[in-house]
């Protein structure tokens, strides 16, 4: 398939992102004394810029430069200006419908210590980075015999274009092909920015996971979403298939054979992006040292010929 992609288009995402906080204490002897208060929360614009950055950093291996925190987890501002930081109980937890993915974030403060909160901040991570991400005004009062459960909840409300499958996923799943057999060179890669990523060739590909449940669709997973708001991963090596804007974000395909995929793939110590282009059970282009699939995808965008419009996926996030 001969390349010719200047003039293309974005298959476009508006990913809108909401949340509240919720705080129940309880008596410490008598857990059905149990008052139970909630507040809106503000999505902080810089939080959104800086996971957007910091997702940049596992995928695209650019240097952070956003908010770091000392720790993640959600912090308590008193009335005398002091601040509590509560750290998370367990991994956010996530849930997923037909157009949204929530992920919630618990921490609990068993101490015997009285004091009253006049505001909160969620503090989420990403990348290796501690983000502030979200501010409420709740006014709360901890007796030292109250036992506080801080529960906060961020949706992702998520609509995309005609030509774009949006999938929700309860678990990540793989995207791409595997079973191939590897050369050196790629001689079915054409000419683009950064066609050097690409220096090895395979054949006989078998698309899996995802790929092989969608073929000749485009998609974006609700992972995609779920891991921007909350990960542990590493920094990846520097590549330009992505770029963010204020809250936008772009993912470029900029290759010529049939499939893109863009997703993560796990190290001996850690998940970092990886970007692939394939034709199932015939020829893929990867880089030396990673296979032509992903374990964790996010986007699939399926070119069938030279008059396939779409560059990428442009994803614009708004509170």
């Amino acid at each position: 398939m001969e390349c010719n992609k200047n003039n293309g288009k974005f298959l476009k995402v508006k990913a809108k992102v909401k949340g509240f906080l919720i705080i129940k204490k309880e008596k410490r002897n008598k857990p059905e004394q149990v008052i139970v208060m909630k507040k809106r929360n503000t999505i902080l614009s810089t939080g959104l810029q800086d996971l957007l950055n910091a997702f940049q950093v596992y995928m695209s291996g650019i240097t952070y430069k956003g908010n770091n925190a000392p720790g993640a987890g959600i912090i308590l501002t008193l009335s005398s200006s002091q601040q509590i930081a509560l750290p998370f109980i367990e991994t956010p937890t996530i849930l997923t419908n037909n157009n949204s993915v929530t992920i919630t974030f618990t921490a609990v403060d068993t101490s015997e210590s009285s004091y009253t909160a006049t505001s909160e901040e969620l503090v989420t991570q990403s990348a290796g980075y501690n983000i502030p991400i979200a501010t409420a005004n709740l006014t709360m009062i901890k007796q030292s015999d109250e036992i506080l459960i801080l529960t906060w909840i961020i949706t992702i409300s998520i609509s995309v274009s005609e030509d774009l499958m949006y999938i929700p996923l309860s678990t990540p799943s793989p995207a791409g092909v595997m079973y191939c057999t590897a050369s050196s060179g790629c001689n079915n890669c054409y000419e683009s920015a950064i066609n050097s990523e690409y220096s090895y060739s395979s054949s006989g590909c078998s698309p899996i996971g995802l790929t092989s449940q969608y073929p000749e669709t485009n998609f974006v997973t609700s992972t995609l979403f779920s891991d921007i708001i909350y990960n542990t991963y590493g920094k990846n090596s520097l590549n330009l298939f992505t770029q963010v804007s204020g809250t936008t974000l772009i993912i470029y395909t900029l290759y010529c054979l049939e499939y893109f995929v863009a997703g993560l793939v796990q190290t001996q110590t850690q998940f970092i992006g990886q970007f692939t282009t394939f034709v199932p059970n015939e020829e893929s282009c990867f880089t030396p040292t990673r296979d032509s699939s992903v374990q964790v995808a996010y986007i699939q965008v399926y070119s069938p010929s030279e008059t396939a419009p779409y560059i990428g996926v442009q994803i614009e996030f708004t509170t």
